[in-house]
C-alpha cells in the first residue's frame, strides 16, 4: 500500500491488469532493472518484442490534392492519385503484456428475447500481432497499426480489453474467449522469426493463471484459477476462499487477464 502510495490498497478492489503493470515495473525498477532488455529478472521473464508499422496521411500531400482537386473542378480535367500519400514508420518496441481487443457483441437479441453471448477463438483475436492485420487508432493521431511479434517471452501475459470508457459510464464486453489450457502453438497463428543457429524456436504454452470478471462493470468481482504445477490441479482463488477445481472449468469463463509460461 506504501509502495503504490495507497493506489492499491488492502479490502478496497483494484483492476488486476494496472496492478500487474505497476507491479512488474517497480520490481523491475527496485531491483536495479534499466530500458536495456534482460537488466533484471522481471525482464528476462516478461519482456518480449513487437515491431510496429505505423502509417499515417502525409499533411502535404493532402493539402497538394486538395488543391489538385479544386483546379480539377474548374478544368475539369483528372489527375493520378500520389504515391508517397502515406508516410510509414517502422520501430521495434518492448512489451510485458499483449492486448488483445474483442469483437463487439451484437447490438440485438435473439427469438426468445436473450442476450446471444457471442464465443470467439484465442486465435482470432492473436491474428492482431501477426503482421498483417491493420489496427486503426485516432490518438495521438489517425493512424493504421500493423504489429508483429519479433521475440517471445518465457512467461506471455495477456489481457482481454472488456471495458471501454467514455464520458458517462463504463461498458463491458461478454463475449467468452475459447482457449487452450495446454500447448497453446502461436507459430501456427503468428508469424515468428527464425530463431539462430543451435537455438530451439519456442513457439507453445501452457495455461499457469487465469483472471476472470463476474457481474457488471464497477460492481463485479474478479476470481483467479492457478495451477499447482507439483501436482498439475487446478485452484480457483477469490479474497481468502481457496478451492480445488477441475482443468475443464478454467475455461468456462470471462477471462480478463491469463499468463502462459512457455514450454522447454
Amino acid at each position: 500500500m506504501v509502495a503504490s502510495k495507497k493506489r492499491f490498497r488492502i479490502g478496497a478492489q483494484s483492476d488486476p491488469v494496472e496492478f500487474m503493470s505497476w507491479l512488474l515495473n517497480t520490481l523491475h525498477t527496485d531491483l536495479g532493472g534499466t530500458k536495456k532488455s534482460n537488466s533484471s529478472i522481471i525482464y528476462k521473464c516478461f519482456q518480449g518484442q513487437l515491431e510496429v508499422v505505423k502509417e499515417i496521411q502525409n499533411r502535404k500531400v493532402n493539402e497538394k490534392k486538395e488543391e489538385t482537386e479544386k483546379q480539377q473542378k474548374v478544368t475539369g480535367m483528372e489527375d493520378k492519385a500520389e504515391p508517397d500519400d502515406v508516410v510509414r514508420e517502422i520501430c521495434r518496441m518492448p512489451f510485458l503484456m499483449l492486448g488483445l481487443d474483442l469483437p463487439p457483441p451484437p447490438l440485438f437479441k435473439d427469438v426468445m428475447e436473450k442476450n446471444i453471448i457471442p464465443q470467439v477463438p484465442l486465435f482470432n483475436i492473436l491474428k492482431k500481432f501477426d503482421g498483417e492485420s491493420i489496427t486503426e487508432v485516432v490518438r495521438p493521431q489517425i493512424a493504421r497499426m500493423r504489429y508483429r511479434v519479433t521475440r517471445l517471452p518465457q512467461y506471455l501475459i495477456l489481457h482481454m480489453r472488456r471495458f471501454t470508457k467514455n464520458n458517462f459510464f463504463v461498458e463491458k464486453n461478454p463475449t467468452l474467449v475459447n482457449f487452450p489450457v495446454k500447448n497453446l502453438e502461436l507459430k501456427d497463428y503468428i508469424p515468428l522469426s527464425v530463431p539462430k543457429t543451435n537455438e530451439k524456436l519456442r513457439s507453445k504454452y501452457d495455461l499457469i493463471a487465469n483472471i476472470v470478471h463476474d457481474g457488471k462493470p464497477g460492481e463485479g468481482s474478479y476470481r483467479v484459477f492457478v495451477q499447482r504445477k507439483s501436482e498439475e490441479g487446478w485452484y480457483e482463488m477469490q479474497d481468502l476462499h481457496v478451492s480445488e477445481t477441475l482443468p475443464q472449468m478454467v475455461a468456462l469463463s470471462e477471462a480478463y487477464m491469463q499468463i502462459y509460461e512457455q514450454q522447454q
